[in-house]
C-alpha cells in the first residue's frame, strides 16, 4: 500500500496553508517582536520547558530510525563489498552523531528535562547517552528494513532523510551567521546587547560573550532550531510510515497533531524567552518548504517510475 496522489494533495495543501500562516506569523513579528517577547516571558514554568523540549524529538530521533533502514539497504544492495560496508558505516556514524547532538541539548538544564531536576549531565556523558539512543534506533530500522520488502523503499527514505538532515543543517547556518541574540538576553538588561529585527545581522558578539560571560548559545536565536525539529513532524511521521505501512492511513491525523505540536512549541519558546515571534515562524517554515520538496520529489520519483520498467 502506497501514499495515494489523493492523500498526497491533502498533505501538501494542508502544509501549504501552515506556511501561509507562518508567512503572516512572520510579517507580525517583523514590527511587533520585542513587545511579544516581552509580555510573555516566563522562563521558570517547568511545564513550559518540558513541552519545549519535546520540539526537538520528532527530527532527531525518527530519523536515526530511518538511517538504520538505509544501513540495512546498503548492506542487501548488489554494490561492491566495500562501498556496501562504507555506506553502512556512515548511516551507523550519523545515526550516533545526530543522536548525541540532539541528545546534549533534550537533557540541558535550561532548554531540556533537566531543568525538571535542578541538575545538568556534563556535555561528554550526554552526548554519549545520546549516541548510545542513536544507534539503538539505527538497530531497531535495520530490522524493520529487513521485515519490509518494498523495492524502492531506499530511494524514499533517502529522500527524507536528506530533506531532515538539510533542513537542520541551513538552520545551523543560518543561526551562526545571523547571531541575534536570544530575547532572554535582550531583556536582562546587558550593556550593549540590543534588539535587532530578524534580518538585520548582529555583530560585536564574541566581545559581548567575553565581556559579560556570555554563552555563544545567547545569540543563537533566528531562526528557532525547536520549531523547526517540531514542524517537522509530519515529515518524520511520513518516513516511518514508508517502513510501517500501517501508519499511512494516520497521516491525515499526523497533519492535525504536526500543526498543533508546533504551534505549542513556538509558544513555548517564546515564553521561555528563547526566541522571538519571527524567530520561531521562520524556523517552522523551513521545514513546512522541506516538506513540499520532500513530497514533490517522492512524487517525481512515482511517476518516473513506469518509464524505468
Amino acid at each position: 500500500m502506497e501514499v495515494t496522489q489523493k492523500q498526497r494533495s491533502f498533505l501538501m495543501r494542508g502544509m501549504g496553508t501552515f506556511a501561509v500562516v507562518l508567512v503572516v506569523m512572520l510579517a507580525a513579528g517583523t514590527f511587533v517582536d520585542y513587545q511579544v517577547a516581552e509580555a510573555i516571558y516566563a522562563p521558570d514554568n517547568p511545564l513550559v520547558v518540558f513541552v519545549s523540549t519535546l520540539g526537538l524529538i520528532p527530527m532527531a530521533y525518527p530519523g536515526c530510525l530511518l538511517l538504520g533502514v538505509l544501513m540495512q539497504r546498503c548492506l542487501a544492495s548488489q554494490r561492491p563489498p566495500a562501498l556496501r560496508i562504507a555506506g553502512a558505516v556512515l548511516c551507523v556514524v550519523l545515526a550516533a552523531l545526530f543522536g548525541a547532538l540532539i541528545t546534549r541539548s533534550v537533557l540541558s538544564i535550561r532548554d531540556g528535562f533537566g531543568g525538571l531536576t535542578g541538575s545538568e549531565l556534563p556535555t561528554l556523558a550526554r552526548m554519549g547517552i545520546g549516541a548510545i539512543i542513536g544507534v539503538g534506533l539505527c538497530a531497531l530500522g535495520f530490522n524493520a528494513g529487513k521485515a519490509n520488502d518494498a523495492k524502492d523503499l531506499a530511494r524514499r527514505v533517502l529522500v527524507v532523510i536528506v530533506v531532515l538532515v538539510g533542513s537542520y543543517v541551513l538552520i545551523e547556518i543560518v543561526k551562526n551567521f545571523m547571531a541575534r541574540p536570544r530575547p532572554r538576553v535582550v531583556l536582562a538588561g546587558y550593556e550593549g546587547v540590543e534588539f535587532s529585527p530578524w534580518y538585520q545581522k548582529s555583530s560585536g558578539t564574541e566581545g559581548l560573550m567575553a565581556t559579560f560571560g556570555l554563552e555563544r548559545d545567547a545569540f543563537k536565536s533566528f531562526p528557532s532550531g525547536h520549531s523547526a525539529q517540531a514542524a517537522a513532524l509530519l515529515a518524520s511521521f511520513y518516513g516511518l510510515s514508508l517502513v510501517y505501512p500501517g501508519l499511512r492511513d494516520k497521516l491525515g491525523i499526523a497533519l492535525v497533531i504536526e500543526i498543533i505540536f508546533a504551534l505549542t512549541v513556538m509558544a513555548c519558546r517564546m515564553i521561555l524567552g528563547a526566541h522571538f515571534l519571527s524567530d520561531v515562524s521562520t524556523g517552522a517554515f523551513v521545514s513546512v518548504i522541506a516538506f513540499l520538496i520532500m513530497m514533490a520529489l517522492q512524487k517525481r520519483g512515482d511517476e518516473s517510475k513506469p518509464a524505468r520498467q
